[in-house]
């Protein structure tokens, strides 16, 4: 079945990722970026003074930027190339949405922190371990994507997941 936006038979995550051609494998570089910048935002906004739903506002923002960035740069990109349609820059809107998807957990979990008396620090905490988490399920899935057997899946979850455990570790060296 040829790629349609809004219809497809392949499975939830494998519609996370771009697919233009049938039979090409989707490319899931928004979903982990996305989950490394957010990782990146909680983890610098982690301070004694902050609260945790303006934690999630900012977090939620600043991801929105970055994907309109990153929109913004592939319509200047494909510009060079040919005059585009509204359609096709809704597709490029679209192709970057997993970026979107990955903020959700981490600024729930921030958002709603407060509602069952969890301290900042608790659900800022349990917000980086679900972005952490995240990096490690979208590692598995690009890793079992490229069919190399579940080894390698594990070991792209592994780098996946030690690139966020650096980004907190930077943040800690860095900043206290």
């Amino acid at each position: 079945m040829p790629y349609a936006p809004g219809v497809s038979s392949r499975p939830f995550f494998h519609r996370l990722g771009t697919v233009r051609e049938e039979g090409e494998l989707p490319d899931y570089t928004p979903a982990i970026y996305g989950s490394l910048l957010t990782t990146t935002l909680v983890a610098v906004q982690r301070r004694h003074d902050a609260t945790t739903d303006l934690i999630a506002l900012t977090v939620v923002t600043s991801v929105v930027v970055f994907w309109l960035t990153h929109v913004w740069a592939e319509i200047v990109n494909h510009r060079v190339h040919h005059e585009l349609t509204r359609a096709e820059v809704t597709d490029l809107a679209n192709d970057e949405a997993p970026m979107l998807v990955a903020v959700l957990l981490p600024a729930g979990i921030l958002a709603f922190g407060k509602l069952v008396g969890a301290s900042t620090d608790s659900a800022v905490g349990l917000a980086l371990i679900v972005s952490i988490g995240q990096l490690f399920v979208w590692g598995l899935i690009v890793g079992h994507a490229a069919r190399r057997g579940w080894r390698f899946a594990f070991g792209v979850a592994a780098v996946d997941c030690l690139l966020g455990i650096a980004i907190v570790a930077l943040k800690v060296l860095v900043i206290h």
